[in-house]
């Protein structure tokens, strides 16, 4: 009970002065308080929406680079340049299933024609793409905005070139992705305060939608040019807090980032009004007094104020970590039971904004290695952990071995019974998969209905037995769709390396995995050549050392 009545809003506070000096003058309450504070909200909003910002610029460039990882990943696969244009284009639908962001990937010959595509036809030129002239560059690239000439659609294209064995260029994939799905993952970290964060090219065309949806009454948006103040700003990397007026003639406080190297511009805005108004219930109301008395009873408003220094420099510190980009930074704890009652609930706020932040990344980092359909792994965690089990187990003196596991006749069960089928029977396959594999083992999808088994200390005969029981297993799977019961079968292949000895070697672990994969897609070639349903192995052996 003593501790509540410690706890006096900022605004009972005033009261009691107000109360104490019986008449103080409205009018000079008010000065005080645009005197003393306007400049430092003015600062703080700035940075408030810097850090907003930098949390999407770091959002959006860390989606852009997760797409041109998948591409580059693709790009890289030997089966791009092995495959008939049938089975490529299977091969693609299977990578567009498990990559939801792209709106279509198509692979490219070295004239620049598209080669195979899971959505159109080939035969489309794009030699005088800019991607393509980065490709036979040996670059990989992300385009500007541009108009699809297969859809007519605003679009992004991702692109990584295309090599063989002996270097040579022999075309590129490329991912599409529609400007609307990058927008509406920028529309996702809109601040849920009255700050309007927006996309324009480096020309200052706009990309984001003119009227945010969700706040359908605000001003329309507009491209910006020279002569608009933040547009300027940006351009000459201008970066001192101003108030001015934007394109719609409201005074606003602003903050711009390029992306990307330059090649996007985010803008934030927010209405001097509305920081005015934010910050007023913290300040509270204007000190009264009278015009007598106000030398006497200025210095204890100014001591007031400077009472909130402390507790709002806390959050401002934590605030710069969190823009720096360290985001496991632990929250201030609560401040004291002095601090004003507006203080604390805005320390509460502020805490609960951080971890939703913290659990957002998390979630973008679990997905960005995760296939959404069936839970497995993806490709790119496979190339992550892969290689370090890899190097464990033969440090170790122990064997290494590889499943690639493709599912018999597949298409024949998204012909006959549907795509919703095809992806039942997937997610019951990896399920029992993650069962029978060990907690050790990595089990991953790279394809449309292939994945891949890693099982770091299990020499060939291991690695033949787990296969048998589960090629055992999926026979007698059942699939529920609709009234019926789907079974299918599965074809392995096996690769396994044998710990190298005194005078081996095999250059690199990611080298190794690469090999290993070849070694099992043979095997399993060989598999579906010798009538599905079984299961064929292959050794490696290292290569001798060179003198």
């Amino acid at each position: 009970m003593e501790k509540s009545n410690r706890s006096y809003s900022l605004v009972q506070r005033l009261r009691v002065m107000l109360w104490a000096t019986f008449l103080v003058p409205l009018l000079a309450g008010v000065a005080f308080f645009l005197l003393y504070s306007g400049g430092a909200l003015q600062e703080e909003a700035e940075r408030d929406l810097n850090a907003t910002l930098s949390l999407q610029q770091q959002h959006l460039e860390y989606w852009v680079n997760e797409r041109a990882q998948d591409i580059g990943s693709l790009a890289a696969d030997p089966r791009v340049l092995a495959l008939p244009e049938d089975g490529l284009r299977d091969m693609l639908r299977g990578m567009l299933q498990a990559s939801p962001a792209f709106e279509d990937i198509v692979a490219v010959d070295e004239r620049g024609r598209t080669r195979a595509g899971p959505k159109h036809a080939p035969g489309v030129d794009v030699s005088d793409r800019e991607y393509f002239r980065a490709a036979k560059e040996g670059r990989s690239s992300v385009s500007g905005v541009i108009t699809s000439r297969l859809t007519g659609s605003k679009i992004i294209v991702v692109a990584s070139p295309v090599r063989d064995e002996a270097g040579r260029f022999r075309g590129l994939v490329l991912g599409t992705v529609q400007l609307d799905t990058l927008l509406r993952f920028l529309q996702s970290m809109y601040s849920e305060t009255s700050s309007r964060t927006f996309l324009l090219e480096a020309d200052g065309t706009l990309l984001s939608p003119a009227v945010n949806p969700d706040r359908p009454g605000d001003t329309p948006l507009r491209s910006l040019r020279a002569g608009d103040r933040i547009f300027d700003r940006a351009r000459h990397d201008v970066h001192t807090p101003e108030v001015y007026r934007n394109h719609a003639g409201e005074r606003v406080v602003g903050a711009c980032r390029w992306i990307l190297g330059g090649r996007w511009l985010l803008v934030a805005e927010k209405p001097e009004t509305e920081i005015m108004r934010l910050h007023a219930g913290i300040l509270g109301v204007p000190l009264l007094g009278a015009a007598l008395l106000f030398l006497v009873f200025g210095p204890m408003a100014l001591r007031l104020a400077r009472s909130l220094e402390g507790p709002v420099r806390r959050l401002e510190e934590h605030s710069r970590k969190i823009e720096g980009g360290d985001f496991d930074v632990v929250c201030d704890p609560e401040p004291e039971s002095r601090d004003p009652v507006e203080i604390r609930r805005l320390n509460v706020a502020y805490c609960l904004m951080v971890e939703r932040v913290r659990d957002t990344l998390d979630a973008l980092r679990e997905a960005s290695l995760t296939d959404h359909l069936t839970g497995a792994a993806n490709r790119k965690l496979l190339f992550q952990e892969g290689p370090r089990l890899i190097d464990a187990a033969l440090r170790a003196g122990k064997p290494v071995s590889l499943l690639m596991l493709d599912l018999d006749h597949f298409k024949n069960v998204n012909d006959t019974h549907g795509h919703a089928a095809g992806d039942a029977v997937l997610a019951a396959f990896a399920g029992l998969l993650e069962r029978m594999v060990r907690q050790s083992d990595i089990f991953a999808r790279v394809g449309g209905e292939e994945f891949v088994v890693l099982a770091p200390n299990a020499g060939r005969e291991a690695a033949q037995e787990l296969a048998e029981r589960i090629r055992v297993a999926v026979a007698v799977l059942p699939v529920p769709v609709g009234q019926d019961s789907l079974s299918v079968s599965v074809s392995i292949g096996t690769a396994t390396l044998q710990p190298q000895q005194d005078g081996e070697r095999f250059p690199g672990q990611r080298n190794v995995l690469e090999s290993l994969l070849a070694a099992a897609d043979d095997a399993l070639y060989e598999a579906k050549r010798n009538g599905r349903n079984r299961v064929e192995s292959v050794t490696l052996v290292p290569a001798p050392a060179r003198g």
